[in-house]
C-alpha cells in the first residue's frame, strides 16, 4: 500500500522550500499591537488565525481553531493531543516552530486574549532576529545580526546547557530602577485584566487585557515606602486578584532612560523560584508592553543580543 500524503504536509514541504530562500532577508510579519500585545496572523486555507506572540509562553493551538482547518491532522500521544503546527506557519509563510508537532489544547482548557487561537512562544521567538518596534507598531523576522559594538545593545541571559547550547530561551536582560539594577525577563506577553480602578489610573478605555510589568512583592514595598510619591493601585487585577500596580517615573535600560512604566506586583517566589529556573540566573521581575511601548527593540536570540532604539 502507497503512503498517504497529507495535504497539510505537502503544503508544508513546498512552503519550507520557498521560506528557506526568503530566510536571509528582513520580512515584515502579519503583527498586531493590541494595547501593547502582539498578535500575529496566520493565513490558512480555512480562514486566518490569530496567534498571542509571547516571549515567555508555550506554543500551542487552541482547539476550537480545528472547526475552521478541518485538513489539520491531530496525533495522540501519552494522554495529550498534537498537530503540525509548523505547516500551518509555513502555508502562511510565517517563521517555523522547529517542531514536528505542537501541543493542541482542548476546549476549556484556557482562553487567550483578543480571541487567539494559539500561542508562539519562547521556543518560536529563541530561533531568530526579531524587530518588535512598538513606535510604529510593526513586526519584523529575519532581521540582520546586531553586533555588541552597537550603542544601545546589550547581552541578554539564557539558561545554558553546559556545552555552548541553551535549554530554554527565556531571556533575562539588566534594567535600572531608582538607581539599582534589576535582573528582569524579557516577556511580550507580560498582562493584566484590569479593575476599574486600574483602568482609571492608566486613562484605559478598552476594559480589555493591557500590557503591563511585573516586579516582586518585596521589591514593589521597598519601592512604595521609599516612594510614597508613586502611584499605587491596590486592587489592579480583576482575573488574579491580590495584585497591587505601581508607577515609577522612569527606567533605564541600554542607556535609555524613559517612562514612566506601570508596574503590577507578584509574589516573590514566581520569579526568584519559578521563572529564574529557566532563565539561568535569579530574576525579579518581567520588562513587558508598559515599558516596551518606548522602544524599537531587536532581539537577536542566536547571538544573545537585544538592542533598544
Amino acid at each position: 500500500m502507497k503512503p498517504k500524503v497529507n495535504l497539510v504536509t505537502l503544503l508544508f514541504v513546498l512552503a519550507y522550500a520557498l521560506g528557506m530562500a526568503q530566510e536571509s532577508q528582513p520580512k515584515q510579519l502579519p503583527g498586531t499591537f493590541k494595547n501593547q500585545l502582539l498578535f500575529i496572523k496566520a493565513e490558512a486555507p480555512g480562514g486566518a488565525l490569530s496567534f498571542f506572540a509571547n516571549t515567555t509562553g508555550g506554543t500551542f493551538l487552541l482547539e476550537r481553531a480545528l472547526h475552521r482547518q478541518p485538513a489539520m491532522a491531530i496525533v495522540e500521544e501519552s494522554g495529550n493531543s498534537f498537530v503540525e503546527l509548523d505547516a500551518l506557519l509555513a502555508g502562511a509563510e510565517l517563521p517555523l516552530t522547529g517542531k514536528e508537532r505542537s501541543l493542541l489544547i482542548s476546549y476549556g482548557s484556557g482562553e487567550l486574549e483578543c480571541g487567539a487561537d494559539g500561542m508562539l512562544g519562547q521556543a518560536w521567538f529563541g530561533r531568530n532576529c526579531w524587530t518588535l518596534d512598538y513606535l510604529q507598531q510593526e513586526f519584523w523576522a529575519y532581521q540582520a545580526p546586531l553586533s555588541p559594538l552597537e550603542s544601545h545593545t546589550i547581552p541578554l541571559g539564557f539558561l545554558g546547557n553546559g556545552q555552548g547550547g541553551r535549554i530554554t530561551s527565556f531571556a533575562s536582560l539588566s534594567v535600572e530602577v531608582d538607581g539599582e539594577a534589576l535582573p528582569l525577563v524579557l516577556d511580550t506577553g507580560a498582562r493584566l485584566l484590569p479593575t476599574p480602578e486600574a483602568c482609571e489610573a492608566m486613562g484605559d478605555t478598552t476594559h480589555s487585557a493591557l500590557a503591563t510589568s511585573f516586579i516582586i512583592e518585596s521589591v514593589f514595598e521597598e519601592w512604595r515606602a521609599a516612594h510614597p510619591e508613586w502611584p499605587v493601585v491596590e486592587q489592579a487585577d480583576s482575573e488574579l486578584g491580590n495584585v497591587k500596580m505601581i508607577q515609577v517615573p522612569e527606567i533605564t535600560v541600554a542607556g535609555h532612560t524613559v517612562g514612566p512604566v506601570w508596574f503590577c506586583s507578584r509574589p516573590d517566589s514566581q520569579y526568584l523560584t519559578y521563572f529564574s529556573r529557566f532563565t539561568g540566573q535569579p530574576v525579579m521581575g518581567a520588562l513587558g508592553g508598559s515599558a516596551l511601548q518606548y522602544f524599537r527593540l531587536t532581539v537577536d536570540y542566536p547571538n544573545g543580543l537585544a538592542k533598544f532604539e
